[in-house]
């Protein structure tokens, strides 16, 4: 049997990458809007990909409040959320903001509704050469506060860890603006985020939930590690 000096680089390549790369979800952040008429197709779509792809995507929308003025005012719309967008403006060096913007891994954007585009996204191999790990050990619901313990391998890999809650599914009668007479239903709708500088190995989180969030309601957290110029470096989901 003769092994070809070929076969041996490709297997010690392989070790390689696995040695020093890590694999994360795809992070896809959609920016969206209740009073926007080309928002529900990608609300939609962000539906469809979290059923597809399971625990391989995580998926967040962010409701923002530019669009009120028109004449519905969006439920879930924050002007935090809003900010949040014109960060990621500012980063992509983009003059205006818009809807409906999906953010994959706080590294590029795409029209949110562009199917083809999200799809070649997701299934570009999402590997970060210097993973960080990040984790929870302990959440705790308290009333309408949620308390969140994390812990977070090496500081100097990460520059911000972000927490979201987020609820699965919400379904609204709009009745005026853009979208008006028409029954829309999000999903995996941020409500509560909280981003705090990654400068020790562990913390504690602190988010508040807004007041019509029901029992019957069903709530993840959403946590992630972000590096300069690079984005987001490692990510995990779970149920509350």
């Amino acid at each position: 049997m003769h092994i070809s000096q070929k076969w041996i680089l490709g297997i010690f390549l392989m070790f390689q990458v696995h040695a020093f790369s890590q694999t994360t979800p795809v992070v896809i952040e959609l920016f969206t809007s209740q009073g926007c008429s080309s928002c529900p197709p990608a609300d939609a779509l962000l539906a469809q990909i979290q059923e597809e792809y399971g625990a391989d995507v995580i998926t967040l929308s962010y409701h923002v409040d530019y669009w009120d003025y028109i004449g519905w005012k969006d439920p879930f719309a924050t002007k935090a959320f809003t900010q949040k967008q014109y960060d990621y403006a500012q980063k992509f060096r983009s003059r205006n903001v818009y809807t409906p913007q999906a953010v994959i891994n706080g590294r590029n954007h795409y029209t949110g509704s562009d199917r083809p585009a999200l799809y070649r996204a997701i299934q570009q191999p999402s590997t970060v050469a210097d993973a960080v790990s990040l984790t929870l050990p302990k959440v705790v619901t308290e009333g309408k506060k949620v308390v969140v313990d994390y812990t977070l391998s090496d500081t100097s890999l990460a520059h911000e860890l972000t927490f979201a809650i987020t609820v699965k599914e919400k379904t609204t009668e709009v009745r005026r603006g853009e979208n008006r007479n028409k029954t829309l239903t999000n999903s995996h709708i941020v409500i509560a985020e909280k981003t705090v500088s990654a400068t020790t190995t562990e913390g504690t989180a602190y988010l508040q939930l807004p007041d019509w969030i029901a029992a019957e309601d069903t709530l993840s957290i959403v946590a992630y590690a972000s590096k300069d110029q690079v984005g987001i470096v490692s990510a995990l989901s779970r149920k509350l």
